[in-house]
């Protein structure tokens, strides 16, 4: 694989620069999780409503990565970066201002969009720019930053809130942080020419966006009519369909933004995933646990950041973990204990209740976050290698479009799950109390637990049992995920020992003319 090298080139301060660049648009994604109850006091954002406040920005994020690494490749990396980074930052800095629901979900939307320009084209950089040797450990500070941004986003977000702040405020900070991002990739990330393939078709984009918000809306809507309601059904249908076609057609175009023959490869299908399955899981779990921590149990927003740090430790502590254990034992069986150690902990969960000690749930966090650690940074390594130096914007794309979708999803699949079980289970046990009183309270867990001590009641049985079935669904993907790490074959030894020696990384011969 070539590398954009010169003596101008710090590799230090420009992959600080970048990582801050990933940083910062992951912690967009998580840092409202906190601020949900404050969305919901401030403009009476239901919880449906936040469901799209928090999908409003995955999904644009996961259509819009397509056409973003093409673009990267057709004009210039450090040019896109520069783009996505000052539109972030813009549009992050209005949507903290705003008072309506609404408006909020559609600047949400287009942060989305500028955040598709940031991630992909921030790790095609460091494909570029660093040397083989070099690269695995490259790579592993950028997974690392990215982990570790996730778990980072509630404790800032809650401190910021719990000083008193309203709820745009932990969108200013993101705003903040994303102008030291632009200047430091203005400063410090070196001009990387495009590969000039490829041509730019929106298509695709609003084909792959229209499918995954087709598939999101029919699944965030469950619990309004069920699993079997025309509303659920449909539009799940109409997704699944358009994303198909959308396949179809891009395998048998001569520059596809999808490079379904990736897929061909095991060396980037089974890394690939297990990502989206953890970011699934991962995402699934932050929005359930916050509703575990700050409505059920009725902790601060800032103690609730504070009982999520042992995700940052674990994410701290298991990215140089992972390269230990790589080096040992390969890449793909660090994935496989980092998914057992993940199933582990979901199962786990089930032990929470209305008063579990806190060391639990801080316990079962950190093994959580540990296990998700082991899984990213040699994933990423492992997927990355197979992708060819022409097409490394495209390729790290496809790869974080797989992510965002497992993210979008897991938010959408795990919180509607959540919710409808909630609502039916808690209607259920309010058979004699006024039809009025059971839908608020099914509609919001806020307005359950502040109607009496009986519907309050209900409502504490009805949401830890819905959180433990939730717990349960989702160790049952992380397993799904370990049997396809652990039991498919590798197309290739030399490439799965490449997320620990980077000089190994090299494209697949049959894609090198591409």
């Amino acid at each position: 694989m070539t590398t954009t090298r010169s003596a101008a080139i710090r590799p230090g301060r420009a992959l600080f620069a970048l990582t801050l660049a990933v940083s910062v648009v992951l912690l967009g994604s998580t840092i409202l999780n906190v601020a949900l109850p404050a969305l919901h006091a401030a403009l009476g954002a239901g919880d449906t409503a936040q469901q799209w406040i928090l999908n409003g920005y995955t999904l644009p994020f996961a259509g819009f990565l397509l056409v973003a690494g093409n673009a990267a490749d057709r004009f210039g990396l450090k040019r896109l970066l520069l783009w996505g980074t000052a539109a972030f930052t813009v549009t992050t800095a209005i949507c903290g201002s705003l008072d309506a629901v609404a408006w909020v979900i559609v600047l949400r939307a287009l942060m989305g969009v500028a955040a598709a320009a940031i991630m992909p084209t921030s790790l095609a950089v460091i494909l570029r720019i660093f040397p083989a040797e070099d690269r695995a450990r490259a790579i592993a500070v950028w997974a690392a930053a990215s982990g570790l941004s996730i778990s980072l986003g509630p404790l800032l977000g809650g401190a910021l809130l719990s000083a008193g702040l309203w709820w745009g405020s932990v969108l200013e900070l993101v705003a903040a942080l994303g102008l030291l991002a632009f200047l430091a990739v203005a400063a410090w990330v070196p001009q990387v020419p495009g590969s000039g393939a490829g041509e730019l078709r929106m298509l695709p984009v609003a084909g792959s966006l229209s499918g995954i918000s087709l598939l999101v809306y029919g699944v965030v809507h469950v619990d309004e009519g069920g699993w079997g309601s025309t509303g659920t059904w449909l539009p799940v249908l109409a997704g699944l369909l358009i994303l198909s076609g959308l396949i179809v057609t891009e395998i048998r175009h001569r520059e596809p933004l999808i490079d379904v023959a990736l897929f061909r490869h095991r060396s980037f299908t089974v890394p690939v995933t297990a990502l989206t399955l953890s970011s699934f899981v991962m995402f699934g779990y932050m929005y359930v646990v916050t509703f575990y921590l700050q409505v059920e149990r009725e902790f601060s927003p800032l103690r609730t950041g504070l009982l999520l740090i042992p995700l940052s430790a674990g994410l701290a502590l298991g990215a140089p973990l992972s390269r230990l254990v790589t080096r040992r034992v390969g890449a793909r069986a660090t994935m496989a204990v980092g998914l057992g150690l993940m199933t582990s902990a979901l199962a786990g969960a089930v032990g929470l209740g209305a008063h579990t000690a806190v060391w639990w749930f801080m316990l079962d966090a950190f093994v959580l976050a540990i296990g998700f650690a082991l899984v990213l940074s040699p994933g990423i390594t492992l997927a990355s290698s197979s992708v060819p130096a022409g097409r490394a914007g495209a390729g790290s794309a496809l790869l974080n479009t797989l992510r965002q979708l497992g993210s979008a999803l897991g938010v959408a699949v795990l919180g509607s799950m959540l919710w409808s079980h909630y609502a039916n289970t808690l209607s259920q046990g309010l058979g004699g109390v006024p039809a009025h009183v059971r839908e608020a309270a099914a509609a919001s867990l806020t307005s359950a637990l502040a109607s009496g001590p009986t519907v309050a009641r209900a409502a504490d049985t009805s949401f830890l049992g819905a959180m433990h079935q939730v717990s349960l669904i989702a160790a049952g993907v992380t397993a799904v995920a370990f049997a396809a790490t652990a039991l498919v074959r590798s197309d290739s030894r030399r490439r799965d020992r490449s997320a620990t020696t980077a000089d190994q990384v090299q494209p697949e011969p049959a894609y090198a003319g591409r």
